[in-house]
């Protein structure tokens, strides 16, 4: 029989989450060491914040959190976080894309520099870094148990928004990335699927639910069909899921964790 614990354990695993001092990734790093992961790296352009959040989710598990600072906005940024990937471990099982920026603003002051910033950070990079530690993906992936990279996409890449058009297109770009990089990759036994979050309590969304007693926190509470924000769990339990057993048929696919909120756009 089947056992529910094996099904999600990552037990052994080695994973990288980009972006992983605050917020989503910092949920999916949790979430990644009670499955039983052996190592979870975490990157953070924020050293102080990245070493203690390393090392408080090295306190809470029997695995370790492993913090490398640095700036994926640019190629060398992405080269470093390789090099040093490569000088630590002889392979990796999970590659988490969730390092990004929100940017914001509309058509009529949108500059070339926020463009390509959010470009560059939430596309390529991401594409690249991918590309970087592809050979230590392929060192132990089978076909039992393959290698996963995953995205972070968002809602605003299937929506109309027009304050935030670098994001939402850039994110849109990660989702018809996916199932293309899926196709490429599955003869290496590497799985590729993206993650659209919706509302979340995170460090980008902080604006809008840091005041709880606020009109506008009611109201988006409102149009979410689930009338609530996501939280660690939420991120934590699909991401676990899409490393571990349990998703192990997942390939090529975007899976929307929104509460609903696409239903009413």
């Amino acid at each position: 029989m089947v056992k529910i614990e094996d099904l999600y354990s990552m037990s052994g695993k080695i994973c990288v989450v980009t972006g992983g001092s605050t917020g989503l990734g910092s949920y999916m790093a949790e979430g990644f060491l009670a499955a039983g992961a052996a190592k979870v790296y975490i990157t953070a352009r924020s050293e102080d914040t990245l070493r203690a959040r390393a090392a408080e989710l090295t306190e809470m598990s029997d695995g370790e959190c492993i913090a490398i600072a640095g700036d994926l906005a640019t190629l060398d940024g992405v080269a470093a976080l390789s090099a040093t990937l490569h000088q630590e471990e002889d392979y990796i099982d999970v590659l988490v894309n969730n390092a990004g920026i929100g940017t914001g603003g509309y058509f009529d002051a949108m500059t070339v520099e926020d463009w390509d910033k959010t470009m560059d950070l939430n596309l390529r990079s991401p594409l690249f870094l991918t590309q970087a530690l592809l050979d230590l993906l392929r060192k132990n992936a089978t076909q039992e148990d393959p290698a996963r990279v995953v995205f972070i996409s968002s809602v605003a890449a299937s929506e109309v928004f027009k304050h935030v058009m670098a994001y939402s297109t850039s994110k849109k770009g990660l989702e018809h990335l996916t199932p293309q990089l899926a196709l490429a990759l599955c003869d290496d036994h590497i799985l590729v699927n993206s993650i659209a979050p919706g509302r979340f309590y995170s460090e980008m969304t902080r604006g809008a639910w840091e005041d709880p007693e606020s009109e506008s926190f009611k109201q988006s509470l409102e149009r979410i069909p689930a009338h609530r924000y996501g939280g660690l769990e939420d991120m934590a339990g699909v991401a676990v899921m899409l490393c571990s057993r349990a998703g192990s048929y997942f390939t090529g696919e975007v899976l929307n964790l929104d509460g609903g909120h696409r239903l009413r756009h």
